[in-house]
């Protein structure tokens, strides 16, 4: 049994970082809607701290791979130990080398989680969502008002979207179902263009549309090719938002 029917901060900090996969563990964060969220705004706390931090933590962070062979041996010696309770020992008993580990454990998840991007659908997954452009000019994309760029996704490809990607949690204000290659920049409605962008990630829905609205403008005034525009932002709209804005992180 956990403790108190819910897994712990520490254990959750490990769970994020794939150091704890016990099947218990596992089946409980599958149905346990607090700990999802716990873990929701844990993973979200890593990535701002991986990009406020990054610059200066990443000479000085030691090799993963010592406090983590340490930490699965620990955890293998008391994985025998099935009997009640063996949760709090292991968090009380080796309290400062959990605390130690754990800590380690957060930095490195920390640093390296602008590499996991992907897993928070930051990015969209390319199978699903390469990107598509309708046959326009620039001309055409500069002359047309916003309003009238066709950025109104139906409510059943809406759905569509959100089925492909299997998300259940279709809450407003969780995600923005977002064209890859945005339609002021000649981007199709084609649900090979959309894909659902998270608002509560670090590189978000509303970054995003930082990136749109610059490169829209940089085409506008000539100073970026319509084909060139098109190709970065559905290559990489994250690499493209550090080109265009010079800077490592969001503003």
């Amino acid at each position: 049994m956990l403790p108190n029917n819910h897994l712990t901060d520490p254990q959750i900090v490990l769970w994020l970082d794939g150091e704890l996969e016990f099947p218990a563990m596992n089946a409980h964060m599958r149905v346990c809607l607090d700990c999802q969220d716990r873990a929701a705004a844990m993973r979200v706390s890593m990535e701002e701290f991986s990009w406020t931090y990054r610059d200066s933590l990443e000479t000085q962070l030691p090799p993963a791979a010592g406090p983590r062979a340490l930490l699965r041996a620990r955890l293998e010696s008391y994985s025998a130990a099935r009997n009640p309770g063996w949760w709090d020992r292991l968090f009380a008993g080796q309290a400062s080398i959990a605390a130690s580990l754990m800590v380690a454990s957060l930095v490195v998840f920390a640093v390296l989680a602008h590499g996991r991007r992907g897993g928070d659908l930051s990015v969209p997954k390319n199978d699903l969502t390469p990107g598509e452009t309708r046959n326009v000019s620039v001309d055409d994309v500069c002359a047309a008002a916003p309003e009238n760029s066709g950025r109104s996704v139906p409510v059943s490809l809406r759905q569509q979207v959100f089925r492909e990607y299997g998300i259940k949690d279709q809450r407003p204000n969780a995600y923005e179902v977002d064209y890859l290659i945005t339609p002021e920049l000649g981007g199709s409605g084609s649900i090979r263009n959309l894909w659902p962008q998270p608002y509560s990630s670090v590189w978000n829905a509303h970054v995003k549309d930082e990136l749109e609205e610059r490169l829209h403008g940089l085409v506008c005034a000539g100073q970026v090719d319509l084909a060139t525009a098109q190709r970065e932002i559905s290559k990489d709209w994250i690499s493209a938002y550090k080109k265009y804005f010079h800077t490592n992180r969001p503003f």
